[in-house]
């Protein structure tokens, strides 16, 4: 890889930016409730009903946009990363470095797939509440046929990209496969989440949901890691091969 080609790199990474930004707003279009919410019955929120089906037609397009733009962002990072994994030395840095390049893989899916999923979830119960007249219990009953359909791909899709966005983020950063300081494990994506729950549980907010978007935003956090390693590989301007 040039210095030229790692230069070309980092800059279509930095789509992560405007892409998560559009995931974050999408977000907060499904996740904002009023503050007295409360949970009917598993994961069904009392905040959905107040959410217009508007928002869920912008979070839809968000995802769409965002992914696409991510998609740009996350194979350039691959790109890097490939280079990276040339520089291994033991199978468990292979291992890892492996299960990161494809947790980045699937992320072009599970972006759009959830932004598509949640929102219909939401949606789905919202027209079927107003169908069963208001009778929330034939309501959640009828919402549980549309969810059964979904459970496995839903909560699989999240978990693989829990463990190989975030675990092997951090195991990559830990073992020193990527060159950066140790601190940078902790910009996996669902440990930035963990800390708009922790602001959600601690601040005193009119409004649930503050934790919505962080996630995403802790995407943009790791890209921007992935770049200064880029960087500590290749220094701007230098156009060496390496």
């Amino acid at each position: 890889m040039t210095g030229t080609e790692a230069n070309r790199i980092r800059r279509r990474m930095l789509l992560i930016i405007p892409g998560m930004i559009l995931a974050i707003i999408g977000d907060y279009c499904m996740g904002l409730e009023p503050a007295d919410s409360y949970a009917i019955s598993g994961m069904i929120s009392s905040g959905w009903l107040t959410i217009a089906d508007w928002r869920i037609a912008v979070s839809n397009v968000g995802g769409m946009l965002g992914t696409a733009l991510y998609t740009v962002a996350a194979l350039a990072f691959i790109r890097y990363l490939q280079y990276r994994f040339s520089k291994c030395e033991g199978k468990w840095d292979r291992f890892f470095l492996k299960a990161y390049i494809i947790g980045l893989v699937w992320g072009i899916m599970v972006f759009m797939y959830f932004h598509l999923a949640c929102g219909t979830l939401i949606h789905n119960f919202n027209v079927i509440y107003d169908a069963a007249g208001g009778n929330t219990e034939l309501a959640v009953q009828m919402w549980n046929r549309t969810y059964s359909v979904q459970f496995i791909t839903y909560w699989v899709s999240f978990i693989v990209l829990g463990i190989t966005s975030t675990g092997a983020w951090i195991a990559v950063v830990l073992k020193g496969i990527l060159p950066l300081k140790k601190a940078w494990a902790l910009a996996a994506p669902l440990l930035i989440a963990c800390i708009g729950f922790l602001l959600e549980w601690m601040l005193p907010l009119p409004f649930n949901g503050l934790s919505s978007g962080f996630e995403s935003f802790g995407w943009i956090v790791m890209f921007l890691g992935g770049r200064k390693a880029s960087r500590n590989d290749f220094p701007a301007g230098d156009k060496t091969r390496a």
